[in-house]
């Protein structure tokens, strides 16, 4: 009994001509797919080969260059006129599917075996930048081929290993070991996409044959009716041939099945990789904190059930951020790789260990026997971590700050002993940089409350506790206000006002800064839009180092500005200027992004920080702020600072702010040396939101009587010169307090 549906109807829809089987009209679909999907890939190789080749133009004989590009050109040309022929070999009756993907193949090998030169010829001559495009490019060929030669697994996969291999193992024979891991990602790649295209060819050859088989089951279900229509026994007839077509189509969903069960078990194999790879630290290979955290929870349970002891080191680096400030974020990452590795081989098999973030890690030390063990374990990580560190023929020294929790005197749950070993170790830092701290009960009240703070601050915006206070800075000469600082206030439903001293660096360890941070933005922007006046003055809103490496500030500060209606000339960003030790390139293109739209953007506490004329004179900034801190000793020992800030700024056309200023002596040494604005105590305290406006007005009308008086007398000394101004030898009346010229 056949298991294939009559062909009759197929070849009907078709329209192909007689003798053909159920294969062939399949390789004819097959043929037809590959056709019509390679044209858009034929356009991207051309694109692609021609971006390879003026990528090689100067690194590379130029001969080779053209030479590749020419041969490149040349095959994909024919590939497309044999596609235009094969329109029309295609329109004959008699035209075979097989001989055609054949055809359509042996374009392939050309193209592929053109690519595979690339890599061969040019990869020593490409730089780094080269061979990572070069790597990028071929990758995405790659992952397009699966689905474009879905119809065909071995062109599939013979052509994603042209795209990938060669330049895997070129990287692999280079010998770094950035070229190394590049390497192997290519073969991992490679094989995922072997598996990927065994996928897309199952799926689409699936498609292909449902397609032919639904086509003859619909025409001959159809022919049957309507022959049982006529005659009884025809009836019957037809039912057979139905209920035989239902048998071959329930043997085909069974195939399909089989089909679907298989392609589960590979995508689960596929998700329990990348699983793998969720639960470890990219950079490191060590655990990340979800998978540490789960393992922690674990280890907890069983120490429980055998009452055993566990041990948390909660380890910070000493010394880091100094490493990455002045060397960069690659040598950063480096040393970060080796403090891993110097880690684990200080370990005993079974301890945990996990990059906790940035530059903290976190140890599990397991059947804990005495408390003394982990201070030794300890000891002995901080003398491993302590030998220098060679990067790129350089030698780098840093410490570690350790601090320790014990399960289950200090906590019986994985976030309370972590917290428990980080408040140890910030103990430790603030004794002694390289210590070693046991966590100490009597640490337990300032864990709690930090933890009370936390979630406080979380619903802090929601019950509105926090708010803002706004404090005038004035023009140096004209005095008038041309802008207002928002300052953050906390007031504590128990404990009244926080001082940002305190709550602010805990919103920057929990994450809190960003959402914090976007409220107050919105919420300053909305209150500048209502100061009214001729010329309303505008509003500066710190911003923290996190909204600016999050790389959204740029689009949340046109989102406030559109929302509350300023203009962006009356919005002025402040940012520390150690802010910019950090990613300088993300960091110079958000504000200029801002600048553009005519934000202005100011370095707040300037002189206090990172101070690199090096990187000041290229920042897109328009206003320094000088700190308090000289503001206040400058009649002692800071006036000299201050004119160096001075001459700096005025050498940069930057205008200056002075912040802290409290009497009318530092006023006038400030005016002296050139201080374009004022900010401090001798203006205006800072004012809450709802006072704003009452103050404005109350200091237009006092410049205004004060602009009245002026004009006033000057009109009086005018009227009393021409009044008795005589010619000749006559005498003038000067009045008092004019001099005479």
């Amino acid at each position: 009994m056949s298991k294939r549906p009559s062909l009759r109807g197929i070849q009907s829809v078709s329209g192909s001509g007689p003798g053909l089987d159920y294969d062939a009209l399949v390789a004819r679909d097959a043929a037809e797919l590959l056709c019509r999907q390679s044209v858009g890939g034929l356009a991207v190789s051309a694109f692609a080969s021609s971006f390879l080749a003026y990528m090689a133009l100067g690194r590379a004989p130029l001969w080779h260059v053209i030479a590749w590009w020419l041969a490149m050109t040349g095959g994909l040309a024919i590939r497309s006129l044999d596609l235009l022929f094969s329109r029309r070999r295609r329109s004959s009756p008699a035209w075979s599917g097989g001989r055609e993907i054949l055809r359509f193949g042996c374009g392939v090998v050309l193209t592929a075996a053109i690519w595979i030169a690339f890599p061969l010829v040019f990869f020593s001559s490409l730089g780094g930048a080269g061979r990572t495009a070069m790597t990028i490019i071929l990758s995405a060929m790659a992952g397009g081929s699966a689905t474009v030669l879905g119809a065909s697994l071995s062109l599939s996969i013979g052509y994603c290993a042209a795209m990938l291999l060669p330049v895997s193992i070129m990287f692999l024979r280079a010998g770094g070991q950035d070229d190394q891991i590049l390497g192997m990602l290519g073969g991992i790649f490679f094989a995922t996409m072997v598996l990927s295209s065994r996928v897309s060819h199952t799926s689409t050859m699936a498609a292909l044959r449902l397609s032919r088989t639904n086509q003859g089951l619909l025409i001959e279900v159809e022919g049957q009716r309507n022959l049982a229509e006529q005659t009884n026994s025809e009836l019957q007839t037809a039912q057979f041939a139905l209920r035989q077509a239902n048998l071959s189509l329930e043997a085909r969903v069974q195939a399909r099945t089989v089909d679907l069960e298989r392609e589960v078990a590979e995508r689960k194999r596929y998700a329990e990789e990348l699983s793998r790879l969720a639960s470890t630290d990219p950079l490191t290979g060590l655990y990340n904190r979800a998978m540490l955290s789960d393992r922690l929870f674990a280890t907890l349970a069983n120490a429980e059930e055998s009452g055993g002891s566990v041990a948390v080191l909660f380890v910070d680096l000493d010394k880091f951020k100094e490493v990455n400030d002045v060397k960069g974020h690659h040598a950063g990452d480096r040393v970060l790789q080796v403090v891993a590795e110097r880690l684990s081989g200080s370990l005993r098999p079974g301890t945990d260990l996990a990059r906790w973030g940035g530059d903290e890690f976190v140890v599990v030390q397991k059947a804990l026997g005495d408390p003394h063990e982990a201070v030794v374990l300890a000891e002995a990580l901080r003398e491993s971590l302590g030998r220098p560190i060679e990067i790129d023929l350089e030698t780098i020294l840093i410490d570690a700050t350790i601090g320790i929790s014990i399960f289950p005197e200090h906590g019986k749950a994985p976030d309370e002993l972590i917290r428990a070993a980080d408040v140890a170790m910030y103990a430790g830092k603030e004794e002694k940089r390289g210590k070693v701290r046991i966590f100490d009960p009597s640490l337990a009240e300032e864990l709690v409350e930090r933890h009370q703070l936390e979630q406080a601050l979380r619903e802090a915006i929601a019950t509105d506790s926090l708010s803002l206070a706004f404090q005038p800075i004035v023009g140096a000469s004209s005095e008038q206000c041309e802008a207002l600082e928002a300052l953050l206030r906390w007031d504590h439903p128990a404990r009244g006002p926080i001082p940002p001293s305190e709550f602010i660096p805990i919103a920057e360890r929990s994450g809190q800064i960003l959402s914090i941070g976007s409220w107050v933005l919105r919420e300053a922007c909305c209150a500048a839009a209502s100061w009214t006046g001729e010329r309303p003055p505008a509003v500066s809103v710190n911003v923290s180092a996190a909204q600016v490496l999050s790389g959204d500030l740029a689009a949340e500060v046109f989102a406030a500005l559109v929302r509350s209606g300023l203009p962006p000339h009356r919005l002025h960003i402040e940012l520390t200027e150690s802010l910019f030790a950090g990613d300088h390139g993300r960091i110079v293109s958000t504000l200029s992004r801002l600048r553009e739209k005519g934000v202005r953007v100011s370095i707040d506490d300037f002189g206090t920080g990172f101070s690199s004329l090096a990187y000041l004179q290229n920042l897109p900034i328009d206003i320094v702020k000088i700190d308090r801190s000289f503001v206040r000793t400058m009649e002692r020992d800071s006036h000299p600072v201050i004119s160096a800030i001075v001459s700096i700024s005025r050498a940069l056309n930057l205008r200056m702010i002075a912040e802290g200023v409290e009497n009318p002596a530092q006023a006038a040494m400030l005016r002296a040396m050139g201080v374009d604005y004022f900010q401090g105590y001798l203006y205006a305290k800072p004012l809450p939101a709802s006072s704003v406006a009452q103050w404005l007005a109350e200091r237009r009308d006092a410049f205004a009587l004060a602009s009245g008086s002026m004009a006033e007398q000057l009109a009086g000394l005018a009227g009393a010169a021409l009044q008795y101004e005589t010619t000749g030898d006559s005498p003038r009346v000067i009045p008092d307090g004019v001099e005479a010229r």
